[in-house]
């Protein structure tokens, strides 16, 4: 079979997005990948074309894809809600130093995309493409703050404009039928009809807008790709939405996630003596990293932090880090020698429910260019059954260098052509 590659062109944007702590609303945006002008495109309606041969899944663009009408639209943030309590450790309790609304450090972002998608009668194949100019991974890195004189991670929540320091994640929302009926209200609401709002009695951390379903028994299938989080497993960290039984509360979480590996854990060690934090893990002398593997752990690359003085030095098995000697390399926004909030591992690599639905590519420049594979049918039960031949109406939302600030596309549907 001799399939021609094609890459999309990599324009120079008008704006540039997070990272450089501006609107990335663009006047001039990047060209996707070609479309055959008889092909057509839709803004509302992905078409999931039967594929007369499967693309190589490996993140280029077959031309294969060629047959596959795009979905263009755009993800746009829009407000969150107001915040009641803060909610990062840094402002010490002082919800002034926050925003009111947690999306308002990205009021007015919005973010084209190009969606397709086609199958081969087993597999389901979605190429997702948006505009994004950085590659986001400075996820909460540790830095020392020489003040305090001690360890601190970069805020999760950005309190302005200038306080970003996460990952670039992507969602996408599909019913789950349950004794044949999909949730209530999903049809016309997608993702909204999840997200719940001013909910009561927030504790310290907790938000007062949630996911949950609204009825005992609805499920949502939810896919969370994190670019960080999810390095090693090449997947989304694939969950559900169920309803909750404290329902109106803050602390009514109905996010759960599928059986199988978690792909990741924090980096965060207390030491008993001192009662200061720090990372657990740390790799001596590297810089600008932003996750460690499980690989760099096994092989003795990262060292274990065993201790955290009260002025910050950070003892290890054959070594101490005194930040102090360079203040500036573990300095707050940009110190080379920050350490990552992170480690991760390849979790089930596909083998698993919580890892089957497989990503491919990267960042090209100009943006992401993802192609998503996962078959029609998993025979989970917390997974959305993709059936030929019917169409099934979904939600996707696009996180530029976010945790929770993201730019939303709902109201969507996918017809799977036979």
């Amino acid at each position: 079979m001799n399939i021609m590659k094609t890459k999309r062109i990599s324009l120079v944007l008008a704006m540039i997005f997070l990272v450089s702590f501006t609107s990335c609303t663009h006047d001039d945006a990047p060209e996707y990948g070609p479309v055959d002008p008889g092909v057509g495109e839709s803004t509302s309606e992905l078409l999931v074309k039967k594929f007369s041969t499967a693309p190589d899944f490996d993140g280029d663009i077959d031309e294969v894809w060629k047959e596959a009408r795009p979905l263009v639209n755009r993800a746009t943030v829009t407000k969150a809600g107001d915040r009641i309590i803060p909610l990062n450790s840094s402002s010490n309790g002082d919800a002034s130093l926050e925003p009111t609304d947690l999306m308002e450090p990205y009021a007015g972002e919005s973010y084209k995309y190009t969606l397709r998608g086609g199958h081969d009668g087993e597999y389901l194949y979605l190429l997702f493409e948006w505009e994004d100019d950085n590659d986001s991974q400075d996820r909460q890195s540790w830095y020392f703050d020489p003040i305090t004189s001690k360890w601190q991670g970069e805020n999760k929540y950005a309190n302005h404009k200038n306080d970003k320091f996460y990952e670039d994640k992507f969602g996408f929302i599909f019913p789950i039928k349950v004794n044949g009926a999909y949730p209530e209200g999903f049809a016309g609401a997608t993702c909204t009809v999840t997200c719940h709002g001013g909910l009561a009695d927030p504790q310290p951390g907790q938000k007062t807008t949630r996911h949950y379903m609204a009825n005992l028994g609805e499920l949502t299938d939810l896919w969370h790709w994190k670019r960080v989080r999810t390095a090693l497993s090449q997947s989304v960290d694939d969950g559900y939405i169920q309803y909750e039984e404290d329902e109106g509360m803050a602390s009514a979480n109905g996010r759960k996630t599928d059986d199988g590996i978690k792909m990741y854990a924090t980096s965060k060690f207390t030491d008993d003596n001192t009662g200061f934090s720090g990372p657990k893990y740390v790799i001596p002398n590297r810089e600008n990293y932003y996750w460690i593997t499980d690989t760099d752990i096994s092989n003795g690359t990262a060292k274990a932090v065993t201790g955290v003085a009260a002025n910050g030095v950070l003892t290890y098995d054959g070594g101490t880090i005194d930040p102090n000697l360079d203040l500036v390399a573990y300095s707050q926004g940009f110190g080379s020698k920050r350490f990552p909030s992170i480690y991760i591992n390849p979790g089930g690599a596909g083998n698993d429910f919580r890892s089957d639905t497989q990503v491919r590519g990267g960042h090209i420049g100009s943006g992401w260019q993802l192609e998503i594979k996962r078959k029609l049918n998993t025979g989970d039960p917390t997974d959305a059954v993709f059936t030929i031949g019917e169409e099934i109406p979904f939600g996707l939302a696009i996180f530029n260098n976010a945790a929770i600030g993201h730019g939303q596309s709902n109201f969507l549907t996918m017809k799977i052509e036979e």
